[in-house]
């Protein structure tokens, strides 16, 4: 008896991933054009900001990577909140917070699965004594938002240890490296009183661009992960 699902299409297409991928690199840019050069309004930004990592979702989904697709989903949540005018700094931190940790459930599954990279020993001791600078630094600007803030620096701090124990492509770690910069500099501004340019604001243009290759290169990276597991 012949099956008569042999030859047909796949549910999900092959091509579906990287097309939703190509569309958030070009609505990334057009973000970062009406962001660094335009006076568009708030609600635009943060709408225009947001779907760029929606997109990106779109393509962890179509690419069979739904906790992936999760993370990024919290993510546009955060970035929708923080382009706000003005920002809501205690939402955004949340939505951030809960994709770094959804992060980390991917990269510690991947390490129960195929082990772990010893290297990463030099990594966390190196983010740990980064972690302890950042805080007492900062800390005494963090006012009410102290406490979340300080939350969000340990989970991030712990996703990217264990972004550097996983055996995978160095995307992995190379997004999660990039990602604790963008969020350096973010912290600066907001806590620092630092980075506060009078012309041209080139610490937020530096940060979306550091912060949307940060998102694609973990995207990327655990997509081909879980690609290698698959085919293992």
């Amino acid at each position: 008896m012949t099956d008569r699902y042999t030859d047909a299409e796949p549910l999900i297409p092959d091509w579906a991933g990287p097309v939703y991928l190509a569309v958030s690199v070009i609505t990334s840019v057009i973000y970062f054009g009406l962001d660094s050069f335009t006076a568009s309004t708030s609600g635009l930004l943060a709408v225009t900001k947001a779907l760029s990592i929606v997109l990106l979702a779109a393509y962890a989904g179509f690419s069979r990577a739904p906790l992936l697709a999760l993370a990024l989903l919290a993510s546009a949540g955060g970035d929708f909140a923080l382009a706000l005018t003005p920002p809501e700094q205690e939402a955004g931190i949340a939505f951030f917070a809960a994709a770094h940790i959804l992060y980390g459930v991917i990269f510690a599954l991947a390490i129960l699965q195929r082990g772990w990279r010893p290297s990463g020993l030099a990594l966390a001791a190196g983010l740990a004594v980064f972690g302890v600078a950042m805080l007492l630094w900062l800390r005494p600007g963090m006012g009410d938002l102290a406490g979340p803030a300080s939350a969000y620096l340990g989970i991030i701090l712990a996703m990217a240890i264990l972004a550097g124990f996983v055996k995978g492509p160095r995307l992995i770690v190379t997004g999660a490296l990039i990602f604790i910069a963008s969020d350096a500099i973010i912290a600066a501004r907001w806590f620092g009183g630092t980075l506060q340019p009078d012309g041209f604001d080139w610490p937020a243009a530096l940060i979306w661009i550091l912060y949307y290759t940060a998102q694609v290169c973990l995207a990327l990276g655990i997509v081909r992960m879980k690609r290698m597991i698959r085919q293992a």
